[in-house]
């Protein structure tokens, strides 16, 4: 991936669905107290909850424009596998929501407040005025953040593989290469360091050690993509979300109707294993060491005699 092309991504994380629905929260928490300050000196906001028609009225508008947020970040969400959202895109983004609740806010005011005392068109222009400060002043601390975090992530990608050139040399298949969406190889780490990975949307999450320390690495990319580049490596699926080290593999344990693997750290929760998945899981482990694959085995079937 070029220079030019990297300076143009997004910070990963604002994509996520968790920074998605978050920004919602954080812009509905943000106008309240914007619009606290800012109504008392406009002459085109009714903002207000002095009494029960003006306390309806704002009710009525934060509960549509909380609407327009949410089908737009649920939009966003579903068609980020599909659009490359550059910097440029996404504001475009936010500046179309930012209209929609302005013409919202301004066929709302033309309808229920009366008489006008500006014009149509004053009245929008403050709104979009009003509504893309609104909206600007989180959405640039949220950036800023998630910027800091996938730097900070990148720096302690860049510091394990550094740790992994000046140490003992290792060959593969102790080395994995994991590729993005666009074929681009984006970390080298060493199947011993890694621990598990976990899908969230349109990434994958890679847990992995490093000084003693488990760290996280989000990369772009589709969990069947990576399950079927991994397929001759120690990693295996075993859930719909989940892949695991077999080599990092402490036990199975039952709890219910479900299996759960543990992994030898104790700063990781237990890995949900699917039924599905539980045979290729095994059949995994054989390969990696037989002496565990019996034993886990063994479990697997006093547990569905169990079930039975």
């Amino acid at each position: 991936m070029s220079k030019m092309h990297k300076n143009r991504e997004l910070p990963k994380f604002l994509l996520n669905r968790k920074y998605l629905l978050g920004s919602v929260i954080f812009i509905l928490t943000f106008s309240a107290f914007f619009l606290a300050i800012y109504t008392p000196f406009s002459s085109t906001s009714w903002i207000s909850l002095r009494d029960a028609q003006s306390f309806g009225m704002t009710a009525s508008f934060y509960i549509v424009a909380l609407a327009i947020l949410l089908v737009s970040k649920l939009i966003m969400h579903s068609v980020q596998s599909k659009i490359d959202f550059t910097p440029l895109k996404y504001i475009l983004w936010i500046i179309a929501e930012v209209v929609i609740i302005s013409l919202f806010y301004t066929h709302f005011t033309y309808i229920f407040i009366a008489p006008l005392e500006e014009s149509i068109f004053n009245i929008m222009f403050k709104a979009f005025g009003c509504i893309i400060l609104i909206i600007a002043i989180p959405y640039t601390i949220m950036t800023l953040f998630a910027a800091y975090k996938a730097k900070t992530e990148e720096l302690q990608m860049l510091q394990y593989e550094l740790s992994l050139v000046s140490g003992e040399s290792v060959v593969y298949p102790s080395l994995i290469n994991l590729y993005d969406y666009n074929g681009a190889l984006k970390f080298t780490i060493n199947s011993d360091s890694l621990y598990y990975m976990e899908s969230q949307d349109n990434y994958v999450k890679i847990f992995y050690e490093n000084n003693g320390k488990i760290l996280s690495y989000m990369l772009r990319s589709r969990t069947k993509t990576i399950e079927e580049n991994l397929s001759d490596t120690s990693v295996v699926r075993c859930h719909r979300s989940y892949m695991v080290n077999v080599m990092k593999i402490n036990h199975i344990k039952k709890g219910g109707k479900a299996r759960y693997i543990v992994l030898s750290s104790d700063d990781i929760k237990p890995i949900p294993v699917s039924k599905s998945y539980f045979k290729n899981l095994i059949t995994k482990i054989d390969k990696y060491n037989t002496s565990q694959a019996a034993t886990l085995a063994a479990e697997g079937e006093e547990s569905d005699k169990a079930e039975a």
